[in-house]
């Protein structure tokens, strides 16, 4: 029988779970730590339903009770005892969906989760530079911004232009449009994921393209087609020529050591810090996913995907939207 469309809430389900290990004869020692390490991870995130969770969840969670003082070999078991009730839910509601399936057990001490509070990505991002300030101190702004934004990849943020070019040499593979406020990226698995900016990343991106000239070799100002790569990137490096990653890396741990951020601040950081305080924010798990553009979810990875009403809470909920004053 197929059950996703009356899929139970998650202490429901844990509840059957157990009995259903009952009606298996396990053991009640058994039943009672899998009822522990369940609480755990509804403690950490009460989600509404055991499918919406994602592997963000459970990887911020298992970071989150090592800093508690768990110790690894309990964490195993835990991980252990939340894959075999996702496996169970998972075929018994025919979901065909389980977040712990890439998640390995640790095997030593579990790292803190790799995020930045919201205290200190505020601190990072607020180091706002003065209207006079240069090329580089807006570029820096805008991508930083971005990056945290609309959670994209490194990589990702390498790709943009500045608007879709197509010609018979050149053809964009991301962009953004800053009059819809969005990102839009083409992955070589040939899905897309259009994105909402923030309007702070908006402005800090209007004042960068404002000065990006200054970066812009002269030959390819007269001459584009001579470079077209460099004509069309959204970011440049101080020669003139797309940004490289490693230069994002070093400037924004630059950054992170002159607002007095004590830990390494990489871009996956910011990513990775957008999803977790997102999912804090919204608990739509399935939102963002499609945000952060998991293969799992759909084979489009596309905000149309998502209503006009979750659109607009993703937008209220982010820390880096400026909400409009109330009348």
């Amino acid at each position: 029988m197929n059950h996703k469309n009356t899929l139970p809430n998650t202490d429901t389900a844990i509840q059957q779970w157990l009995q259903y290990l009952q009606s298996e004869q396990a053991a009640a020692d058994t039943i009672a730590a899998y009822r522990r390490d369940l609480a755990h991870l509804t403690r950490l995130y009460p989600l509404p339903s055991p499918a919406r969770y994602a592997p963000n969840h459970l990887q911020f969670a298992l970071g989150q009770l090592q800093a508690e003082g768990i110790q690894a070999r309990s964490l195993a078991r835990m991980l252990s005892a939340w894959r075999n009730f996702f496996n169970w839910f998972s075929q018994h509601y025919q979901t065909n969906y389980n977040p712990t399936l890439h998640l390995r057990a640790p095997s030593g001490p579990i790292p803190a989760p790799k995020i930045l509070s919201i205290t200190h990505t505020e601190k990072l991002l607020n180091a706002i530079p003065a209207e006079d300030a240069d090329a580089v101190a807006w570029r820096d702004q805008a991508m930083f911004e971005l990056l945290y934004s609309s959670g994209l990849r490194l990589a990702e943020l390498v790709a943009l232009d500045t608007h879709p070019f197509q010609t018979p040499h050149y053809q964009s593979k991301a962009w953004v449009d800053l009059e819809t406020a969005e990102v839009t990226i083409h992955t070589k698995e040939e899905r897309q994921r259009t994105l909402p900016i923030g309007s702070k990343a908006i402005t800090a991106l209007q004042k960068w393209l404002e000065k990006r000239a200054e970066l812009v070799p002269s030959a390819v100002l007269q001459s584009p087609l001579t470079d077209m790569d460099s004509a069309a990137a959204l970011f440049l490096g101080v020669r003139g020529q797309r940004i490289s990653p490693r230069v994002i890396q070093k400037q924004l741990q630059q950054r992170a050591q002159q607002v007095g951020i004590p830990k390494p601040v990489f871009p996956h950081r910011l990513r990775n810090s957008f999803a977790n305080h997102l999912l804090e924010s919204s608990n739509d798990t399935q939102g963002v996913q499609q945000l952060l553009g998991h293969a799992n979810i759909s084979s489009t990875q596309s905000l149309s995907q998502l209503s006009d009403e979750q659109r607009a809470q993703f937008l209220k909920l982010h820390p880096r939207h400026q909400r409009p004053p109330e009348t």
